[in-house]
């Protein structure tokens, strides 16, 4: 039978030792990630959904203001009712950044007082800076074009801005969750494809045969049997050191468990190993000779024309 385990010695397989694994992985490198555990923030996908959204819901305001015909209580032309609505979206959209880096720096994972200590000095300073921003826009825009209107800055104001930002900066957290970024990744996350993971090889031994000769049991590698010929009851190994073993089995029995091997019958009374074989000869009559590694001459069926095939590389 073809050995798979220990030899009859109690010796381990080639490149496997005290139940350790013969192949040892070898990382090609090693990530780390400068924004935490959250991912990127600053890919540009959910960028391009947020002035999507922005660009739609000012777009919607300007047209149902335009419509009603007034803007906060007071009768305005449309470019005028634009300039507002864009300085709002202007910086909404420029303080985005600010919920993408705290999902960078906090994933949404317990513990979640991490969470607020995170997000709610982004949320007041996105919030801050929104404000500000707008009105810094808006009163810019009002000294170009000599318009007569002022932002009024008062707590009042940015409270109430305070509440339509903070539903703000939780549709925008949630579109950089959807889009990947704030999920829990590995240390070694960069959002990269992961690094390659070779294997050094393992030296596979050679596949073995356990010949029993009478009380002995001989174990040889598959490589060195050169053929095995029918003798009665018996097969006869015929190896490359020249021995010749003798094992109870038939003929049948061994092709069953060296054909997975390449060895091939092609003869009723014979199995050969076609790595040994030098020269596939006609003899005349239809059938063939085989010539061996040792020079040792036996005979091929053209009644198995298979192996034949086999041998001849067709």
């Amino acid at each position: 039978m073809v050995a798979d385990g220990p030899d009859w010695r109690g010796n381990a397989p080639a490149g496997k030792a005290d139940g350790m694994p013969g192949t040892a992985a070898v990382m090609a490198g090693t990530g780390g990630t400068r924004w935490g555990t959250g991912g990127n923030p600053f890919r540009p996908r959910p960028y391009l959904l947020l002035a999507l959204l922005i660009l739609l819901s000012n777009s919607f305001n300007v047209m149902t203001a335009v419509q009603e015909g007034e803007w906060a209580g007071k009768p305005l032309s449309w470019w005028f009712i634009a300039m507002l609505e864009g300085s709002s979206g202007i910086m909404i959209l420029a303080t985005s950044i600010l919920p993408a880096l705290a999902l960078a720096r906090a994933p949404l994972s317990a513990p979640w007082g991490r969470q607020a200590l995170a997000h709610l000095p982004a949320l007041l300073l996105f919030s801050t800076l929104h404000v500000v921003g707008m009105a810094g826009l808006r009163e810019l825009c009002s000294w170009l074009f000599d318009l007569n209107y002022h932002f009024r800055l008062s707590p009042d104001v940015m409270l109430y801005e305070f509440r339509k930002d903070a539903i703000t900066y939780i549709v925008f957290a949630a579109i950089f969750v959807a889009t990947g970024l704030g999920r829990v990744r590995p240390e070694t996350d960069t959002g990269m494809p992961s690094p390659v993971t070779t294997y050094a090889p393992t030296p596979i031994a050679p596949a073995q045969f356990d010949i029993r000769d009478g009380a002995r049991l001989w174990r040889v590698p598959v490589v060195d049997i050169l053929a095995v010929r029918s003798a009665g009851n018996y097969a006869e190994f015929l190896l490359a050191d020249g021995r010749a073993l003798l094992m109870r089995a038939t003929l049948t029995q061994v092709l069953a468990d060296l054909s997975p091997h390449g060895l091939v019958r092609p003869h009723r009374s014979w199995l050969v190993n076609p790595a040994h074989v030098r020269a596939v000869l006609p003899d005349g009559s239809g059938d063939y000779s085989l010539t061996l590694s040792d020079s040792r001459t036996i005979p091929a069926s053209r009644r198995y024309p298979a192996a034949l095939a086999a041998l001849r590389g067709t």
